[in-house]
């Protein structure tokens, strides 16, 4: 543990002689207090030095008179009711020249006082000791869900009194500042980039993240500490990400494009896009509807332990799905065990496949090629009154798995028919019998379709057929 230490030093009385305590002090402050007599100082013993920091405060008493005597050491403190000060002899001796006393007691403020005897008079020099620990050793614990770096402390204020009154708590007030900064590794370089995306706080010195950094494999924390009396100290510590953030997107086709809405009829073939960071291992889960569960449909439709799925999945029934991602990060050691951070995410509901349905048709038809109601086909409504069957407002119909149309003059003559899986605007009737327009009048229709949820349509209807012989053959 490095410490800087502070001591305080009181003379009692004036001294006539040149009294001299040698110490680790490489700074002087004065005191707070103010005395009739003496002149008090506060010496700083502050590292780091030639030979290091210092554990241990040493204070040499030098014989302040001719000759030798007696110098003794002694340990202060006020009792209690901080009516009077306990002394406690520490070391002592006689007919000497000096006497060195080594401490390291840290508790409870100590305070120690010289005394030196001369034949005259006696002389009393009081030093207070402040093991200032300036604590800069960065270190973290490994954790899959945080990231808290640890290993800071010191900047604790010190109090002292008057030796002579015992009156009044004076204080070193103390604190810390400090500058973290955060480097990633750059995989190409091997150097170190400075990175500049955390926000340490300015609260504690010891950051805490409720969510580790994950963006890169190896980051390198720098700290600078200083406290309030100057004292100045860095050191880094090397993160090691190991938290692990699951995440994907479903995309349409091969080239990756995300759909705005996850909402389509059947069949639909999607993939699905890994966007996990700091993983591995991965398992999907894709998982069936529940109405189709509930009915005697395998609860999962598949899984797949590869990166992304090698094959796109085909949606062929209407209905809610779930996805799931689980991933799995590398292994580390921890408690002398093989660990792995592991995250996953379920998106409920995430793709929606269209119950089916079919739109209405028009009454009535103009096959002029005027781009206005040229054929017989569902007519555009901005909204269909079909909310119960989960429909998009803007389709014609919806994940149908087969149609068959027929349209019938009034002669019941059939002069149109359509068989198939899809009926498109231009499959649709364009008036036409043999390759020429049909007269005017009106014709019947039936359409027959089946959805990929098993419902069943069926919709007859006459509808009227205007101004076709004015479009020509």
């Amino acid at each position: 543990m490095h410490r800087f230490l502070i001591i305080f030093f009181a003379l009692v009385v004036s001294l006539n002689v040149s009294a001299q305590i040698v110490s680790n002090a490489d700074t002087i402050l004065p005191v707070e207090y103010e005395r009739t007599e003496g002149s008090d100082s506060i010496y700083v013993v502050f590292g780091p030095s030639p030979t290091g920091f210092s554990d241990t405060l040493e204070m040499t008493a030098n014989y302040p008179y001719a000759g030798s005597g007696l110098i003794q050491w002694y340990k202060i403190r006020r009792n209690a009711d901080e009516t009077a000060i306990e002394k406690e002899l520490i070391i002592e001796a006689s007919d000497t020249t000096e006497l060195t006393l080594k401490t390291t007691e840290q508790a409870g403020y100590p305070g120690y006082q010289v005394k030196f005897t001369g034949t005259t008079k006696d002389t009393t020099i009081t030093r207070w000791a402040y093991f200032n620990n300036l604590i800069v050793e960065p270190y973290y614990e490994e954790s899959c869900d945080e990231l808290f770096i640890q290993g800071i402390n010191g900047g604790i204020s010190y109090l002292y009194f008057h030796p002579d009154s015992l009156e009044n708590n004076y204080a070193i007030a103390n604190g810390l500042n400090w500058e973290w900064e955060d480097y990633y590794l750059d995989e190409q370089t091997q150097q170190w980039t400075l990175l500049d995306s955390l926000d340490f706080g300015t609260v504690e010195p010891n950051p805490y993240f409720s969510t580790p950094p994950i963006d890169y494999e190896n980051y390198l924390f720098k700290v600078t500490v200083t406290d309030s009396l100057g004292h100045t100290k860095a050191d880094s510590v090397v993160y090691e990400a190991i938290a692990v953030d699951a995440d994907f997107d479903a995309s349409r086709d091969i080239e990756g494009f995300s759909p705005d809405t996850l909402q389509f009829e059947a069949p639909v073939k999607l993939g699905f896009v890994n966007n996990s960071i700091n993983a591995e291992l991965y398992e999907w889960t894709f998982y069936n509807d529940s109405n189709r569960v509930e009915d005697g449909a395998d609860r999962i439709l598949r899984t797949s332990t590869f990166y992304e799925p090698l094959d796109s999945i085909n949606y062929k029934y209407p209905g809610y799905y779930d996805v799931k991602l689980k991933a799995e990060g590398r292994v580390f050691i921890q408690n002398n065990e093989e660990r792995t951070c592991v995250d996953s995410i379920r998106k409920r509901l995430y793709i929606t496949i269209y119950n089916s349905f079919i739109g209405e048709l028009p009454n009535v038809i103009t096959p002029n090629n005027d781009g206005k109601n040229d054929i017989f086909y569902f007519k555009n409504i901005e909204s269909w009154d079909y909310e119960e069957l989960d429909a998009p407002t803007d389709m014609t119909s919806t994940s149908i798995q087969n149609f068959e149309v027929f349209i019938y003059n009034r002669y019941g003559l059939r002069v149109y028919h359509f068989s198939g899986s899809e009926w498109t605007e231009q499959d649709a009737w364009d008036g036409k019998y043999n390759g020429s327009y049909v007269g005017a009048g009106v014709y019947y229709y039936v359409i027959k379709a089946k959805g990929y949820d098993g419902r069943t349509f069926e919709k007859k209807g006459f509808f009227h057929v205007f101004s076709s012989k004015t479009a020509g053959n």
